[in-house]
């Protein structure tokens, strides 16, 4: 993966960054370099970030830009409505809000478009987007690093715009799933052109599009972690889990390296028991997509079942990783690069130079 030869001589460069609800974690990889003397970044998240500005703000608020990760936002938001101001939102940063624009309306924010926008006065402005190029220009600029790449790869999580009708939950997982009937090798989990319906994915590609000469690679944040987690791992079949603050992901991976399953549930309802339990009865291909879909979480899809016997590596990272810290599997806790939260961002790494 990453000792690609004929990519060592070229010299490829990569700005990959994993944009997660509390850190945005960025690798600046540079293949004629050791993985380990790549520059490194944790920062908080653009949605934090934002949102911090947002509680600090005094007046009303016209927030313009590109659909980007909500939660923090999207609280402080509401907050301002609250406290009596008006908040105005153009149409794609209030998708960062949420997907259907009159449940955006609904909670009090007056979506208008970019004229009207143009023309209001006495407000504060504020732009959405999940990517700040600037600040990243000025910070690798004053370590004597080029702010130009090959390829700007980016990992957000998309539940994706659902058909009306149907919930985000399910339809988040009906695309996982694809992978999964397709038979995708774990490293051709990504796009450089992202479907349509993916909206905070094809909001990063306008960015990265009107902001460099790169080309663009985008995935979601938790296949990029489990990819990243088996990073220099060659065991197969093998367990990758990324234990997120909201959700985490199992993947279950074959000796071809493609993807045999995926389970996707909300960490919020999970213990180490609980996982533990599910872990077993996903690599044995006994659970179903419509139990975990009832017990609130995403899903489960499987095409082949090896059993615990036969999976001789589990690897595990992601922020709540430590609920699996005294499992009973033999359970591994990935550190590629040496760095935990470099995880998804290797994953990205490692995915762009399988294409390349």
């Amino acid at each position: 993966m990453l000792s690609s030869g004929g990519a060592q001589k070229r010299g490829l460069r990569i700005f990959a960054m994993d944009v997660g609800m509390g850190t945005q974690d960025v690798l600046v990889f540079d293949s004629s370099r050791n993985l380990e003397n790549n520059p490194k970044l944790v920062l908080p998240s653009p949605t934090r970030i934002l949102a911090a500005r947002v509680a600090g703000a005094e007046g009303d608020l016209l927030l313009t830009g590109e659909t980007m990760g909500g939660g923090p936002l999207a609280f402080a938001i509401g907050e301002h409505l609250r406290r009596g101001y008006r908040v105005f939102m153009t149409p794609r940063a209030a998708m960062s809000v949420r997907d259907d624009l009159e449940q955006v309306r609904e909670m009090g924010v007056e979506v208008i478009d970019e004229k009207e926008a143009d023309g209001l006065n006495g407000v504060v402005r504020l732009r959405t987007g999940d990517i700040d190029f600037e600040l990243f220009r000025r910070v690798l600029e004053q370590v004597g690093e080029p702010f130009s790449f090959h390829y700007f790869a980016v990992a957000v999580q998309d539940h994706g715009r659902a058909p009306e009708g149907k919930s985000d939950r399910i339809f988040r997982f009906e695309k996982i799933a694809e992978f999964v009937r397709q038979r995708r090798h774990m490293l051709d989990l990504g796009y450089e052109s992202p479907p349509a319906y993916y909206t905070r994915m094809c909001a990063v590609r306008r960015q990265i599009e009107r902001e460099t000469r790169a080309k663009p690679f985008i995935a979601d944040s938790k296949i990029a972690a489990v990819v990243g987690a088996l990073h220099g791992v060659e065991e197969r079949p093998a367990i990758s889990i990324d234990v997120g603050n909201g959700h985490t992901l199992v993947a279950l991976v074959d000796e071809d390296n493609r993807i045999a399953g995926f389970m996707e549930h909300h960490t919020a309802l999970l213990n180490r028991q609980k996982l533990e339990r599910l872990v077993v009865r996903f690599a044995e291909g006994k659970l179903t997509n419509e139990e975990v879909y009832s017990d609130s979480g995403h899903g489960c899809a499987i095409r082949e079942g090896f059993g615990m016997e036969r999976v001789r590596r589990i690897m595990v990272t992601g922020p709540n990783r430590e609920m699996l810290r005294d499992s009973s599997l033999r359970v591994e806790f990935a550190s590629p690069a040496g760095d935990v939260m470099m995880t998804g961002a290797v994953g990205l790494v490692d995915m762009v130079l399988h294409r390349v």
